[in-house]
C-alpha cells in the first residue's frame, strides 16, 4: 500500500489536522503495511538478524530504535550511525542518534545530525519529525546557553562581542494591541533576511528570546542601549539591531530600526512610514538600510533574494507571528493552528509551512512513548490546503475584514463570520481576511496525508 487515503474535515484548522494526525499515528503503529512500534523485546531477534546480515540497513536502524526504547543510548547511537551509512535517507537513524544526544545534553551535536539530514532529505517521509526535533534541540540549547551566559555574566561582559556577529532584539510594537505578536515575527524576519546575505553570523531568535526570558526582560518593553550592550556581550554579538513599529488604530504606521554598537552608541535609525498594509514592504527597506549601517551594500541579486523572502501577506504574517509566540511557550497545538492559518492565507509562505509541519508533529510526539519513534520516523505531514468543495454548493461569502486594509477604512469584527446561505457560524478571533470590496478566497476542506511505507 503506497499510503493512507486523504483525510478531510470541513472548516480546516490546525487543531483538526492534529486530531487527524493522532488517529493516523495510532493506526500506523499497528497497520500491517506500516512500521510497527518498536519494543526492547525485539533486541535478541534483531541481534541475530544483524549477525546474519551485517549490512541490513532496516535491521540496523530498528535495532538502534529498540535500544533507544530500552534506554541504552550509547549502543543505540552506534547502531543508528551504522544504519545511516546504509540508509541515509531514512529519518529513523537521525531521530535515534539525535534524541540520544539530546538526552545527554549534547544539543549542538544533535543539531549537526538533524541539520545534515534536512539539508539532504528534507522531502523524505519523516522529515517533518526531524524538523520538529531540530526546533526542540535549538530551544533547549538556547535555554542552556542563556543560563550559562548569566552564570558567567561578569566574565562575558568584560569582553567585546564579535563585530561580525549580529543579534536582532524583539521589535517593540506600539499602538493597536492586535499587532503585538509582530514583535517576534518582525525580529525573526529581519534576522532571516540578513542571514541571506551570508555576511554576518546571525544569532538565532530562540537564543535572543531565551536570554531575555532568563533576564526577565522579554515583557519589559524596549531595551535601553546599555542593556542591549549587556545582552549582546552575553550573546557574543558585537552589534544589536533594535526595532520599533508604531501601528495606531488610524493613520500611517511607522517602522524604524537602529544598530546598537558594542560601546552603546546607536546609529541613526532607518525609518519607513506608510499604511499598515505595507508593513512588510517597509521591513524589506529597513533591512537594506540596516545592512548598510552594518557596513554592507546589497548587490542587485541579494536585494531580489531579500524581496522575495517570506510573504507580503500581512494576514499570513500575523498568523505566523502568533505561531512563533505559541511555539516559544511550548504550546505546539496552538502553534500548528496559527501556522495553518498562515499557510492558508499564503500557500507559498515556506517558513509557515515548515512551522506547521514541525509544530504538528511536536504536539503529537509529546503524547507518544519512545517505542513510537519508528512510527513518527515515517510520517509525512501535508501542509494544509484550501480546496473548493463542490458538495457545499454556491459561493461562500465572508464578512471578515482584512487587517491588511488601511485601518481608517474598516472596523475589525470580534469573530470570524463564515456564511453559507442562511447559516452563519462563528469561530475564534480572526487572524486575517480580505480587503473590503474584494472577493474572499474559497473556503473548503483540507487534506492531511500521511504516507507510510
Amino acid at each position: 500500500m503506497s499510503g493512507f487515503p486523504a483525510f478531510r474535515t470541513h472548516r480546516p484548522t490546525g487543531r483538526a489536522a492534529i486530531a487527524v494526525l493522532g488517529a493516523v499515528l495510532g493506526a500506523g503503529a499497528c497497520a500491517p503495511a506500516g512500521p510497527a512500534a518498536v519494543s526492547p523485546n525485539e533486541i535478541p531477534a534483531l541481534e541475530r538478524r544483524i549477525a546474519e546480515a551485517p549490512t541490513d540497513g532496516a535491521a540496523l536502524l530498528r535495532y538502534g530504535a529498540a535500544l533507544y526504547a530500552a534506554g541504552r543510548c550509547d549502543s543505540a547511537i552506534v547502531m543508528a550511525r551504522r544504519g545511516m551509512a546504509v540508509k541515509p535517507d531514512d529519518a529513523l537513524g537521525p531521530l535515534v542518534a539525535g534524541q540520544c544526544l539530546e538526552r545527554d545534553g549534547q544539543y549542538a551535536e544533535a543539531l549537526e545530525v538533524y541539520d545534515a539530514y534536512m539539508q539532504a532529505y528534507a522531502d523524505e517521509p519523516g522529515a517533518a519529525t526531524v524538523r520538529a526535533r531540530q526546533y526542540a534541540a535549538r530551544h533547549q540549547r538556547a535555554v542552556t546557553t542563556a543560563r550559562d551566559a548569566l552564570a558567567r555574566e561578569s566574565e562575558l561582559t568584560q569582553v567585546p562581542g564579535e563585530p561580525s556577529t549580529v543579534a536582532v532584539l524583539p521589535v517593540q510594537i506600539a499602538g493597536d494591541s492586535a499587532y503585538q505578536p509582530l514583535s517576534r515575527g518582525l525580529a525573526e524576519m529581519i534576522t532571516v533576511d540578513l542571514a541571506l546575505l551570508q555576511r554576518f553570523r546571525m544569532v538565532e531568535r530562540l537564543e535572543v528570546g531565551a536570554l531575555l526570558n532568563e533576564m526577565q526582560l522579554s515583557q519589559s518593553g524596549r531595551v535601553d542601549p546599555s542593556t542591549a550592550v549587556r545582552v549582546g556581550r552575553m550573546l557574543r554579538a558585537g552589534r544589536m539591531v533594535q526595532g520599533f513599529a508604531s501601528i495606531p488604530p488610524r493613520g500611517a504606521s511607522r517602522f524604524e530600526a537602529a544598530v546598537v554598537l558594542d560601546d552603546g552608541e546607536l546609529t541613526a535609525p532607518a525609518r519607513e512610514d506608510g499604511p499598515v498594509k505595507d508593513l512588510l514592504r517597509m521591513e524589506k527597506r529597513i533591512v537594506v538600510e540596516v545592512a548598510r549601517q552594518l557596513g554592507y551594500e546589497l548587490s542587485a541579486a541579494e536585494l531580489q533574494l531579500v524581496l522575495e523572502n517570506g510573504t507580503q501577506n500581512l494576514a499570513a504574517f500575523l498568523a505566523y507571528s502568533r505561531g512563533l509566540l505559541a511555539e516559544d511557550r511550548g504550546d505546539y497545538r496552538a502553534a500548528a493552528d496559527y501556522y495553518g492559518d498562515a499557510v492558508r492565507e499564503d500557500p507559498d509562505f515556506s517558513m509557515a509551512r515548515d512551522g506547521y509541519e514541525a509544530a504538528t508533529v511536536s504536539f503529537e510526539a509529546q503524547l507518544v512513548p519512545p517505542a513510537a519513534i519508528t512510527t513518527l520516523a515515517s510520517v509525512e505531514v501535508a501542509a494544509p490546503e484550501t480546496l473548493v468543495e463542490p458538495a457545499l454548493g454556491g459561493v461562500l461569502t465572508s464578512t471578515i475584514v482584512d487587517i491588511a486594509a488601511t485601518q481608517s477604512e474598516v472596523t475589525a469584527p470580534t469573530a470570524t463570520q463564515v456564511t453559507t446561505g442562511a447559516q452563519t457560524t462563528a469561530s475564534r478571533p480572526p487572524t486575517t481576511v480580505t480587503v473590503l470590496g474584494t472577493s474572499p478566497p474559497p473556503t473548503g476542506v483540507i487534506r492531511i496525508i500521511f504516507r507510510l511505507p
